[in-house]
């Protein structure tokens, strides 16, 4: 594939998209294409028949191929993981020296890889591992190599979710020969480098990504993911409900996108709006658009529950507020809905900085953005082993041994950036408990 290309690839309920882009000298992105196909058999985030499932893949990157101008075949890609029920499990774990040793950054990456074989739970794998923390012989500290020690303790932030998410996506990409997906970001970490900003995320922010069929909270603050929540119900949900009063789900969803809002009480003068029945055979429904917010509102009201009890308890830690983003971010006063029920400061977030300006204007909508992020977080994690891999050349002209160097959210755009398709690594020490 052309040197400067990178691919995304998005597996949602809704089908799969793939999308291209060309990283410019000023580390922006000029999408070059984008592709959508269609497909049962995803759901929440799970890929439920990996064999059809790749031939849509394959048939997919070669559209994208052909769309996006790209002279080589599509060999790696990258795709954001998240699904129902992802969530964060605090993490401690434990080393001791018989004698003071000297803390390397090799130590450190060991450490991080270890946790996700010391964490045992029955259906849940271990998607990401953020550190938070070291105790080095009692003395707490953020980065605690070249400190000598006799023991050293690692606090730590484990992304944990349904361990089919990895198995099925491994089992449908074994099967396309020609690609494979080499970078899996967390899907909360992609959506919110690309709406938010380092400073943002530093002082303590919210992030929500408003999806077909989940919602998702990532809340930042120090610049790390503090806490995730999705909730299985999304703007799909909203387009059923409204479904419910007779119309097709075509009308019903055209009619949410057209006149839907957030709240009954915000319509001054309701209107009647005359929809063909979903039955040919009779009448057309007449609905007032303010009976549909009543719809719309009822089922956020259910939708955004726990997100509103998680967040009223967190208000000091959010100084920079609430950042609204996904496809259903587009709903009608959704920001007035929330500013109302939080008390907060609301805004919609804004993807279009990471944009070169002769990029199609369509990659602007709040739907793009977890995409978008993927392919910022990818384009990171490939500068930084490039310059890894320098490194290790110079250092092997000098004949030393060089340590592997732990990634900061500051260098990599992302904490704890790790692949699950990687080789295992074993770390020979007593075991940690959670």
């Amino acid at each position: 594939m052309d040197a400067k290309s990178l691919v995304a690839i998005d597996f949602a309920s809704t089908g799969i998209r793939a999308l291209a882009a060309e990283v410019l000298d000023d580390r922006t992105l000029r999408i070059l294409s984008d592709e959508l196909r269609k497909v049962d058999g995803i759901k929440n985030g799970i890929i439920s028949q990996a064999s059809g499932t790749a031939f849509n893949v394959s048939a997919l990157l070669k559209e994208l191929q052909n769309s996006a101008g790209l002279h080589e075949s599509i060999r790696e890609l990258s795709a954001a993981v998240g699904g129902k029920g992802m969530r964060i499990v605090p993490f401690t774990s434990r080393n001791s020296f018989r004698k003071s040793t000297v803390i390397t950054p090799e130590l450190i990456d060991k450490m991080a890889q270890s946790c996700e074989k010391e964490f045992r739970q029955e259906g849940l794998a271990v998607y990401d591992v953020i550190p938070l923390s070291y105790k080095v012989d009692g003395r707490e500290m953020e980065k605690p190599e070249g400190q000598k020690a006799n023991e050293i303790i690692g606090n730590y932030h484990l992304v944990v979710g349904n361990e089919l998410i990895k198995k099925q996506m491994q089992k449908c990409m074994e099967r396309i020969h020609q690609s494979d997906i080499t970078f899996t970001p967390i899907a909360a970490e992609a959506f919110s480098l690309a709406v938010s900003t380092d400073e943002e995320r530093e002082e303590g922010c919210a992030v929500i990504n408003f999806g077909h069929t989940s919602t998702t909270l990532a809340i930042y603050k120090q610049d790390i993911l503090q806490h995730l929540m999705v909730i299985p119900l999304g703007s799909y949900n909203i387009t059923k409900d409204i479904e419910e009063t007779g119309i097709s789900e075509e009308s019903a969803e055209k009619l949410k996108c057209l006149k839907g809002v957030c709240m009954e009480h915000l319509i001054e003068k309701p209107m009647n709006i005359r929809i063909a029945n979903r039955n040919p055979d009779s009448p057309p429904i007449v609905l007032t658009d303010r009976f549909v917010a009543l719809i719309i509102e009822a089922r956020l009201d259910e939708m955004m529950e726990p997100i509103l009890r998680e967040l009223k308890g967190r208000i000091l830690d959010l100084p920079h507020g609430i950042i609204l983003t996904g496809g259903g971010a587009k709903l009608g006063m959704l920001k007035e809905y929330m500013e109302e029920r939080t008390g907060i400061y609301i805004r919609h977030g804004d993807h279009t900085g990471w944009l070169s300006a002769d990029t199609d204007p369509k990659y602007a909508d709040p739907g793009y953005s977890q995409v978008i992020g993927t392919l910022l977080l990818a384009h990171a994690a490939s500068q930084s082993e490039e310059l890894e891999h320098n490194r290790k050349q110079e250092e092997a002209v000098e004949d030393k041994k060089k340590p592997t160097r732990r990634r900061f959210f500051g260098e990599a755009l992302s904490q704890g950036i790790f692949r699950f398709f990687e080789d295992d690594t074993d770390l020979q020490r007593p075991k940690a408990k959670a």
